[in-house]
């Protein structure tokens, strides 16, 4: 009779040990189900306030950006041509004169 009521005890304690553990496993999984959704949602344009959009608004201003900093550059580079110019002329003109 005492094998009998240990081995009903052990089972008992088995089946008590397995249901905790799958009640844990199970509150981990649809807390991280519910944790990757809302990750997932910041992945998806939503008018502005996800991660999605605020990355693309980041983009299209970065581009306008480097198209700006094209503009200028090329207009810095053709200030120098003209200012080369320039010098070159007064130089031309100064080294003209003293003869």
């Amino acid at each position: 009779m005492f094998a009998t009521e240990g081995t009903a005890l052990l089972i008992e304690i088995i089946i008590g040990v397995g249901t905790i553990l799958s009640g844990i496993a199970f509150a981990i999984k649809w807390l991280t189900k519910h944790y990757f959704d809302e990750i997932r949602a910041e992945f998806k344009p939503n008018g502005g306030s996800s991660l999605k959009d605020q990355v693309n608004r980041l983009e299209a201003e970065m581009s306008h950006m480097k198209d700006h900093l094209m503009r200028e550059e090329k207009e810095q580079a053709d200030m120098q041509k003209k200012l080369d110019r320039m010098y070159e002329t007064i130089i031309d003109f100064i080294s003209n004169s003293k003869k």
